[in-house]
């Protein structure tokens, strides 16, 4: 195989990832437009038009693009042409997600597969391409280069929402739209409120009465005129709404029951010149206004109309204030065309028509209110407007419903929880704001027609519309409106394929001008997007995450509702979904209060021992830092005005915490410092922590403990143990470690009984064996797991059924997708793996009865891959992920069919060693690791002893015991961010400086490792079930650290003691951070010498496979090197 010159052209991603790929193959490449006299091949993205054939081979990558289906994505092929010759043509098909960027992916891993194919076979035979056949052009609707690919990332079959002639009914302004109606309906009933009703007449002319009163007192200031409305429910609030939109000035709407601070606020925010109020209201003191509770109709000049003016489309025409994150309210301004927009949208999707009778529930401050008036007005639909009595009373609210024989009416999700619902049927309902309880949905559905709109005030009230089906999600939020956009974006601003959650972003006419009087908030909320292509979008950031489901957009929290509790991200939303799937009580809201607790509220159990079930429910399908902390019943849910369940009322309510335990307390002086300390860094009280309960526990994670250790070596003068301190990770440990008075070695008891748990296992004879060529992986789509599946597949296996978990927002099968891309190892034949959704910390491995059945009746084999790999976590916090579903998968393997149990432990777990200190080949001593006792190691010690004791009983057991694994020896892909040793080498090389070692060092290929597993997962040898796989081929650890000069890196060696001088430099910045505290003491037997690692076993194996064990060449480490540079680790 020749190495080549190849020269890329062209901006498009795929060129990009072409580059990366070949790279990887050893060519070398030119990114220029160009020409050299040294290039072999010319490689371009459509930048060039497709030629003839020139002296220098030149490829032309081009997409073919088949006509498409009406909102659906193209079908695509990819051609390849030699000069002008087609020579390829790959098929990508189209995308049933509707998703471009899952298509986009799609396609750009077949463009990478299909070249780099070609480009093999030039380099093998320099005639290739001279004799490659040419195939008959296709008919295509057209060709597109490359950047068509990039483009179409941001298109998505639920976004093609367009609707001229909509837009074309929203060039009239809103006001233009209302006068006609006022005229056109004159006879028919306007508004119902109480016992009286008043039409489109009289609500005209008193309109028209309001103004004239109005229009002398604007006309003092200049404009642009922002006028309040702050009254009750009346026929003259609506006339006062109408005739400050014909006056030309922005309607700013304030609900009267509101604190008087909020009201002056926001008067004084918008810069108001005039309130309208009927002289109930205390505000009506503190600023010019008008009451208009003595103005009569009579008074009115018919002469004149409503609209004085016709107002521009971009014009603002009314200011909504929402809850700011500042602790201010902040003003949404929306235009005429945002208000034209949605009310002419609105009115045709619910299909509202002159005999529709509406209700307008919603106070008048909050943009929901905007669904019941401005298209019913429009519309000539009679508004039914409830007194404070039936609003706050729901048996009166629905008799009202019932009584006037109302055919439309938005309620919000937490009203809609205790109402009567059976007595709704024939009412179209829309609700939104909030999710709704699943047995509404499953009632409203089943009775008649139930809407969920979504959308932020920011975008006109709502951007998403779904009339919801039995059976569907409380987060399915369905597509886009008329006209509009949704964008999913990742932190990059890029779009996310599909099911991956991403930041939801708004694109449409009912993007709103801005906020008013703050254009710092607005441009951080409102973004100009440039697409490829040069196309600009003017989006709003809506702060919700989403992703693209089965049936539309799902919602999946509020970026900012995150809290970080024990180190994990917590969104209260997920907590709820879960609790409200069980269905045992009509209303649940959790919150998460200022002490980063955990509290649940609940109203209207459907069973007598609803709480005691839904805490059993928790406990099954929520992890232990998700576990509410107080369960309170109450009997009913507190509402805000705006109708959703008023969470600041319910933190504010008394709770009973479950913990109630006594917490232990300092007993002297140091313990009393170190819980200061505890108290700062973890941000809690000193009341809240107890002496003897576990750093983790209270939310500790790595960076933290780093920052601990230095705090101590301030505080006390001297370094600990990081490893003495994981091992009991208390303020009474600790302080025992800072007096330096521990000589004692205190081990998990869970782990020691743990390690002796009873077995509940009948090992079955050999005669049962499984099929050994169906293998069931484990942690499938970890580093290590792609890596086996890869091998399994390269070995021979006939099936290879991988449990993986659902999670961030990810299906299984998507996950094990995303690693198979991380790890490039896309190219893989699927034929012969299966994906399975598992939990095998649940139940029956968290499987379908159908899926586990035939797993237990068919396989012969189990590769035990899976584990939580975290070196910081004390045993306890590991037990449930790493030793609790050994039990499970043995018995697994001696369910129907006897399986070989492979199981992935660490060299870091040995316990078996000779007189000389050599580590041996053997099973799990009953002495716990020799090496570092983290909880980590010492759950895989636990584990090999339960599977030691197993084997004693006749389950047939494979331990294997990795060392330092490394890259991939072909395509140098590693996992340096999720690698100690490789964050502590880029922060030395940061400082400039890195600890010299005289040892020989452990480096052990991914791939390799993987192939030795795959190859004896299927065998078993009792005298050889043991292996210790470090690679033993030479390797100093200077000569490893040289390879890393090669790439452009500058450093010196120096010694440990002097390397830890440098570590005050250490800050935020630094790869060392995160670890830091790992290395304040020393390397603790971080870095190892091989030299005394029995491996007869492994090397038995190796040569059992027909392999040597990889050699540590310059041009291996060479390629995990230049891998680290192109991901910009290094």
């Amino acid at each position: 195989m020749k190495r080549l010159d190849i020269l890329l052209t062209g901006a498009s991603q795929a060129i990009t990832d072409l580059a990366r790929e070949l790279e990887q193959h050893g060519h070398a490449l030119t990114r220029s437009g160009a020409t050299q006299a040294a290039v072999d091949l010319i490689i371009d993205d459509g930048f060039i038009a497709a030629g003839d054939f020139c002296a220098i081979p030149h490829l032309h990558l081009r997409l073919g693009v088949a006509a498409q289906e009406h909102g659906g994505l193209p079908t695509l092929d990819l051609l390849c042409f030699l000069g002008s010759s087609l020579i390829s043509r790959v098929p990508i098909g189209d995308e049933p997600s509707g998703n471009g960027q899952s298509l986009r992916q799609r396609a750009l891993a077949h463009v990478v597969d299909e070249v780099v194919l070609l480009v093999s076979r030039f380099s093998r035979d320099a005639d290739y391409f001279r004799h490659a056949p040419a195939l008959g052009t296709p008919d295509f609707e057209r060709l597109e280069d490359l950047l068509f690919l990039d483009k179409l990332a941001y298109v998505h079959r639920l976004n093609d929402t367009a609707n001229p002639a909509l837009l074309e009914q929203a060039q009239i302004p809103l006001i233009e739209r209302l006068q006609q109606s006022l005229i056109e309906h004159a006879e028919r009933p306007a508004l119902h409120l109480g016992e009286q009703t008043v039409s489109y007449r009289q609500l005209y002319v008193h309109s028209r009465a309001i103004q004239q009163r109005l229009l002398p007192l604007l006309e003092q200031h200049p404009q642009p005129w922002v006028v309040g409305v702050c009254q009750g429910k009346s026929p003259a609030l609506f006339a006062s709404i109408l005739a400050v939109l014909g006056s030309g000035a922005v309607y700013l709407p304030l609900e009267p029951s509101h604190p008087l601070p909020r009201q002056q606020y926001i008067l004084e925010n918008a810069g108001a010149v005039l309130l309208l109020h009927d002289g109930q209201q205390a505000l009506s003191e503190s600023i010019a206004g008008l009451d208009v509770s003595g103005i009569a109709a009579t008074d009115a000049d018919l002469d004149q109309p409503l609209m004085l003016h016709r107002p521009e489309l971009d014009a603002p025409c009314m200011a909504l204030y929402t809850s700011g994150t500042t602790g201010h309210p902040k003003g949404v301004l929306l235009s005429q065309a945002n208000l034209a927009h949605f009310t002419a949208w609105y009115a045709d999707h619910v299909q509202l028509r002159a005999e529709s009778r509406v209700l307008q529930f919603s106070s008048l401050s909050f943009d929901s209110s905007l669904i019941d008036i401005f298209p019913s007005l429009q519309a000539g639909a009679e508004l039914v407007v409830p007194d404070d009595t039936q609003r706050r009373d729901p048996l009166q609210l629905v008799a009202l419903i019932c009584r006037r024989q109302l055919t439309h009416a938005f309620l919000p999700p937490a009203l809609l929880s205790i109402l009567p619902l059976q007595q709704l049927e024939g009412v179209q309902v829309m609700t939104g704001g909030d999710v709704c309880e699943p047995f509404v949905i499953e009632q409203l559905t089943r009775q008649g027609i139930l809407h969920n709109l979504y959308g932020p005030t920011e975008a006109t009230v709502l951007i998403t519309a779904r009339q919801l089906k039995p059976g569907d999600s409380n987060r399915t939020l369905g597509g886009p409106i008329a006209n509009s956009r949704v964008l999913i974006l990742d932190d990059d601003l890029q779009p996310v394929p599909d099911q991956t959650v991403g930041e939801l972003f708004i694109v449409g006419p009912g993007v709103c001008l801005g906020y008013l009087n703050n254009p710092q908030q607005t441009a951080e909320r409102y973004l100009n997007l440039s697409l490829p292509g040069g196309e600009t979008l003017r989006a709003y950031r809506s702060g919700d995450m989403a992703k693209w489901g089965e049936h539309g957009i799902e919602l999946c929290g509020r970026r900012d509702n995150q809290v970080k509790i024990r180190g994990f991200r917590v969104e209260p939303e997920e907590i709820e979904r879960c609790l409200r799937e069980s269905r045992l009580y009509r209303q649940i809201a959790v919150v998460i209060d200022s002490q980063r607790r955990i509290l649940a509220f609940l109203a209207q159990p459907q069973t007598e021992t609803a709480r005691d079930a839904l805490k059993a429910h928790a406990r099954q399908f929520l992890p232990d830092y998700m576990q509410p902390v107080a369960w309170t019943e109450l009997a009913q849910m507190p509402f805000a005005s705006n109708g959703k369940v008023d969470r600041n009322a319910l933190l504010a309510l008394p709770v009973t915490v479950q913990d109630s335990a006594t917490k232990r307390l300092p007993a002297n002086a140091d313990e009393a410092l170190l819980l200061e300390i505890w108290a700062e860094l973890l941000e809690l009280p000193t009341s809240d922590i107890s002496t003897d309960e576990s750093f983790f526990n209270l939310g500790g994670h790595s960076i933290l403990l780093s920052r601990m250790l230095l705090r101590l070596r301030e505080e006390f003068g001297r370094s600990i143990s990081i490893n003495r301190f994981i091992e009991q990770p208390t303020i009474s440990k600790l302080a025992t470690l800072v007096r330096g008075s521990d000589d004692s070695a205190a081990l998990s008891t869970q782990a020691m009984a743990d390690a002796e748990r009873a077995l509940d296992i009948e090992p079955l004879p050999i005669s049962r064996m499984g099929d050994v060529h169906k293998v069931i992986v484990t942690g499938a789509n970890s580093f290590v797991g792609v890596h086996i599946v890869e091998a399994l597949l390269g070995w021979g296996a006939s099936e290879v059924a991988c449990l993986v978990r659902d999670g961030a927002g990810q299906t299984a099968a998507q996950r094990f997708a995303q690693a198979l891309r991380e790890n490039r190892l896309e190219h893989l034949d699927l034929s012969r793996v299966r994906v399975y959704a598992a939990d095998i910390s649940r139940p029956q491995l968290g499987l379908g009865d159908e899926d586990y059945q035939r797993l237990d009746r068919e396989f012969g084999a189990l590769v035990h891959n899976a584990a939580n790999v975290n070196h910081v976590l004390d045993y306890e916090s590991l037990a449930a992920d790493n030793v609790e579903p050994i039990f499970a998968l043995l018995k697994l393997c001696e369910g129907q069919r006897k399986k070989v149990f492979n199981f992935v432990s660490t060299l870091s777990a040995s316990s078996t060693v000779d007189d000389a200190g050599r580590v041996l080949e053997l099973p799990a001593a009953a002495t716990p690791p020799i090496y570092i006792r983290n909880g980590y190691n010492l759950s895989k010690w636990v584990g090999e002893r339960i599977l030691e004791r197993a084997r004693e009983r006749g389950v047939w057991v494979n331990l294997y015991r990795p060392g330092n694994i490394s890259f991939n020896s072909l395509s140098g892909v590693c996992q340096p961010h999720k690698n100690r040793l490789m964050l502590m080498l880029k922060g030395s090389i940061q400082l400039g400086q890195v600890p010299a070692f005289a040892l020989n060092f452990d480096l052990m290929p991914v791939d390799f490792l993987a192939r030795f597993i795959a190859f004896h997962a299927s065998r078993y040898s009792a005298e050889r079930a043991v292996f210790n796989l470090h690679n033993p081929e030479p390797l100093s650890w200077d000569a490893y650290v040289a390879s890393f000069r090669e790439t452009g890196s500058q450093f010196s060696l120096v010694s440990v003691a002097d390397w830890q001088q440098q570590l005050n430099r250490v800050d935020a910045d630094n790869a060392l951070f995160g670890v830091l505290g790992f290395y304040l003491n020393g390397f603790e037997e971080d870095i190892g010498d091989i030299s005394l690692i029995g491996h007869a076993n492994a090397a038995a194996g190796v040569q059992q496979m027909g392999a040597h064990y990889p050699q540590k060449s310059p041009a291996l480490l060479r390629r995990g090197c230049d891998y680290l540079k192109q991901i910009n680790f290094i």
